[in-house]
C-alpha cells in the first residue's frame, strides 16, 4: 500500500515538473499550420532547417535574431511565415547585430511581396542573420511568432 502511495506521489511530481519545463506556445500562434505553409512554399528545395521565433509584444520595439550557416555549392530558399505576427518586418544581414559594418541583404519593407509568407533566395555566404523586427505598442495582440524555414538545392559545377 505504501509503495503504491509513494509511486503515485512520484508520478504526480514528475508530471508537474514536466509541465513546468514545456515551452509555451502563444495561443495566437499555430506553429504546425505555419510550418505546413512554409513546407509548401519550399519546393523544389530540400528541407535544411527551421526555427519558430516566439515573442511577447511590448511597448518598446524589439529585434530577435536567428543565424543560419550556409554552405558553398548550394543554393538556398528562405520561407518566412509571419501570419501570426502583425506589423513584424524581416531584415537579413551578413553579420550579427553586434557588428558595426554589417550589410543589409534583404528587407521585407522594400520587397514587393508584402504578404504574410515571404520567399527569397539569398546569395550564398558563410552566415546569414535574420532579424525579426517587432514593433512596439501593438495593442490587439499579446504574443506572436514567426516561422523561418530554409531549403537547399545542390549546384553541381562541371
Amino acid at each position: 500500500m505504501i509503495k503504491k502511495f509513494i509511486s503515485i506521489i512520484f508520478l504526480i511530481g514528475v508530471l508537474f515538473s514536466m509541465s513546468a519545463f514545456q515551452t509555451v506556445n502563444p495561443a495566437d500562434c499555430e506553429v504546425e499550420e505555419a510550418l505546413k505553409v512554409c513546407k509548401k512554399n519550399l519546393s523544389p528545395f530540400s528541407f535544411q532547417d527551421r526555427k519558430t521565433i516566439t515573442f511577447d509584444y511590448s511597448d518598446q520595439s524589439q529585434t530577435k535574431e536567428y543565424d543560419i550557416q550556409l554552405y558553398e555549392g548550394e543554393e538556398y530558399r528562405f520561407v518566412i511565415n509571419r501570419s501570426y505576427s502583425p506589423g513584424v518586418e524581416i531584415e537579413v544581414y551578413n553579420k550579427p547585430q553586434e557588428k558595426n559594418n554589417r550589410k543589409l541583404i534583404y528587407s521585407s519593407k522594400t520587397d514587393s511581396n508584402k504578404g504574410e509568407v515571404i520567399t527569397f533566395e539569398p546569395i550564398t555566404i558563410p552566415h546569414l542573420y535574420i532579424d525579426v523586427v517587432i514593433p512596439g505598442g501593438v495593442k490587439d495582440r499579446a504574443q506572436g511568432c514567426v516561422t523561418v524555414m530554409v531549403g537547399y538545392e545542390l549546384v553541381f559545377i562541371d
